[in-house]
């Protein structure tokens, strides 16, 4: 029995249970109500709930001085159906007189002070709608203090700004549902919204509280006017009839932004109401008045679902099984398609990481959430251990950056990332921390040397620090690093508006656009530098999302502009495979370097209106600028560089690696023309390769 079953268990059996019950009936049948009272608080379940308690049950919470004056205490209600097989019998009174309110505050009610949630497998899923966060966190604080449920039973389904930032604040975002980010995750996430009513139709239930009904499971509801024809009159009545308490129909009944109780997806807002809705109307009524006969039915029902389908903005959201109909649906039942202009815009999906649990933090002591692991607890550790003295730790939370893939089982990742705030500072902290790519003994300390060799160089990298060793399920122990978080954005998350005027959003700015090449070719001159390369993919590692680009205000400009550079990760350096100190070698690196940089200038340029070779000049003015700062610091320190040898085991050859670093950094600045026109050749090649696409 899981967390709820055991939880209806125990009020069943230690509440006081109230002499009668109560019976209503509510979308075409009979329903029968049960209260117990633990304390001041009132629980009313929904008789035989039990073996249907993983169908994704209606919960309602709502404190009892809503409902009537002068009340203390809380009542929750779980039923099946929708939330509103309960909330008519709870606000006109019909359950035990709980609410005295006069029909005009019934509304206002329903929508500002009753939390609507679903139990969905093993939590309790708090829809917010138009709920006050104040009021969400005072029921959160109920179920937990009162209701005997743990943080990992209550889970908020929607990223509430307000509500999100509050948890935050706890060290419990992981306590918010985490959009979805690939194909895989939306179709589980889909799946797991499914429910019925009371018909055999299967709806999307939304966060919103809004049913969707797809094409694909109306046109399977209309093969039971041939093989089932009771069980499709049923879904008729559950969709256009009119049911006791209810003023209209489901498909009638308005609920958030235009959507209804049930809404047929995949229609423009109101469509279905001028269409499609009269049509199915029609039919039962037709029906119920015996006007129509077996093949009638049957026929109607056929092309009241051809008119569905018709009526699609996309042919492609008439599958199920499509990327569009599962983006867009998935869009639906977050609420996400409420906070985006127009219906065919791009989801806001979340970055890459997911909130683990961590602590809660109460006077600088964690308080450790149930869930959280080895690691994220050392983790924590570290970053107390890094405060000065009397500064402590006001709140944290911890991330798991998803890999490319997304198919990592959440909380075994490589990467994680910890954003923290502390009592001396305004702002907040952040540090990734990641498990080394090998285990092999000394490889942390070999990434260290090359981080603080570069680092003496003038490569932009952060501070980088080894964390302790630990074992895991297999014994061996693994060591991970923490580092801070370079500031600013890769390319692809840069916000379009960076690079626009700021009197006409409209209007480019050839100049930003400029300057972000030159940034561009500061980063490749350090990737070169560091001679990064995977010799899996024949690629020196650039334009993947590890450079990183910050921008300010440029008080002179008036605008927000590009200011520098970093590099965030070590993955490659040292690793060209040729360490031959002849000019061959240096024509090799040149080739592929130039060419991989050629090309994701280009990339670059697509999205932008300056021409490539302008685009290509600034790059090379960037990558000869940060040459010569490196070549220089190389120059004046040269003593110190060249007696650098780090205490290291021999197989990673540090030494006669890092004497080829140094030897191709200087002729990197004395064959910077010659690297140019190289550069130039290649852009030539990438130009009339796109030419001829």
């Amino acid at each position: 029995m899981n967390v709820i079953g055991q939880f209806i268990r125990r009020v069943c059996t230690t509440g006081a249970k109230r002499p009668k019950s109560v019976r209503t009936t509510a979308m075409g049948r009979e329903r029968c109500f049960h209260a117990y009272d633990i304390g001041e608080d009132t629980y009313i379940f929904e008789e035989g709930l039990s073996p249907r308690s993983n169908e994704r049950a209606s919960v309602l919470i709502v404190e009892k001085r809503d409902l009537k004056s002068r009340q203390r205490g809380v009542i929750m209600t779980v039923t099946t159906g929708n939330h509103s097989v309960a909330a008519f019998p709870l606000l006109d009174g019909r359950f035990w007189r709980l609410s005295t309110l006069p029909s005009s505050r019934r509304g206002d009610t329903l929508l500002h002070k009753i939390v609507c949630a679903n139990i969905v497998g093993k939590t309790i899923e708090i829809s917010q709608r138009e709920i006050s966060t104040n009021k969400i966190v005072s029921i959160d604080r109920w179920l937990l203090q009162n209701a005997g449920f743990t943080l990992p039973d209550i889970v908020m389904v929607e990223r509430n700004d307000d509500t999100l930032e509050h948890y935050r604040h706890l060290g419990q975002e992981w306590r918010v549902k985490p959009l979805a980010w690939t194909e895989g995750e939306i179709k589980v996430a889909l799946a797991a919204s499914k429910k019925r009513i009371s018909s055999k139709l299967s709806y999307y239930h939304s966060a919103k509280g809004v049913h969707f009904l797809s094409f694909s499971e109306f046109k399977r509801f209309t093969e039971l006017a041939r093989s089932d024809v009771g069980e499709f009159v049923k879904g008729l009545k559950e969709l256009v009839g009119v049911y006791e308490g209810n003023r209209s129909s489901f498909a009638r009944m308005p609920k958030h932004r235009g959507h209804h109780e049930v809404e047929f997806f995949g229609l423009r807002r109101g469509l279905a109401i001028e269409r499609l809705v009269p049509e199915i109307e029609k039919l039962m009524e037709d029906v119920e008045l015996s006007r129509v006969g077996m093949l009638g039915i049957i026929q109607r029902a056929d092309e009241i679902a051809e008119m569905f389908e018709s009526l699609l903005t996309r042919h492609e959201l008439a599958d199920e099984n499509s990327n569009v109909f599962c983006q867009t649906l998935y869009m639906h039942i977050t609420g996400e398609i409420y906070a985006v202009m127009g219906e065919g815009s791009t989801p806001a999906f979340d970055d890459r990481r997911t909130a683990l649990p961590g602590a809660t933090f109460v006077m600088g002591r964690a308080e450790l959430h149930p869930g959280a692991d080895t690691r994220t607890e050392i983790l924590l550790s570290n970053i107390r251990s890094m405060m000065s003295k009397d500064e402590v730790v006001e709140y944290a939370n911890v991330y798991e950056l998803r890999g490319e893939d997304g198919d990592c089982r959440l909380g075994t990742g490589k990467t994680r990332e910890i954003v923290y705030k502390t009592s001396r500072g305004p702002l907040e902290h952040s540090l990734v921390e990641k498990r080394l790519s090998r285990a092999a003994n000394g490889y942390g300390s070999y990434m260290l040397a090359r981080v603080e060799a570069f680092k003496a160089l003038g490569v932009a990298l952060s501070d980088y620090r080894l964390l302790r060793r630990r074992g895991g399920k297999s014994g061996r122990a693994m060591d991970y690093y923490i580092r801070k978080r370079c500031e600013g954005e890769p390319m692809d998350a840069i916000p379009a508006n960076y690079y626009c005027s700021a009197e006409d959003s409209t209007v480019e700015e050839r100049e930003t656009v400029l300057a972000m090449a030159a940034l561009m070719g500061d980063a490749a001159a350090q990737n070169m530098a560091m001679k990064k390369y995977d010799p899996a993919t024949s690629s020196p590692l650039y334009g993947v999302g590890k450079e990183i680009y910050e921008f300010e205000y440029d008080i002179l400009a008036e605008r927000v502009t590009p200011k520098r550079v970093s590099t965030c990760s070590m993955r490659g350096s040292f690793g060209w495979p040729n360490l031959s100190f002849d000019d061959e070698n240096l024509r090799a690196i040149a080739s592929v370097y130039m060419t991989h940089y050629a090309h994701a200038l280009k990339a670059f340029q697509r999205q932008h209106k300056v021409s490539m070779l302008d685009l290509a000049d600034r790059f090379m003015n960037g990558f000869e600028f940060r040459t010569h700062a490196m070549a220089w610091q190389l120059a004046v320190m040269r003593d110190k560089f060249e007696s650098f040898d780090p205490p290291l085991p021999k197989n990673y050859g540090f030494q006669k690696k890092w004497r080829f670093v140094m030897w191709s950094l200087e002729r990197q600045e004395r064959r910077l023309p010659i690297l140019r026109k190289i550069f130039f050749s290649k852009v030539a090649v990438v130009e009339n390769e796109e030419g001829l696409v």
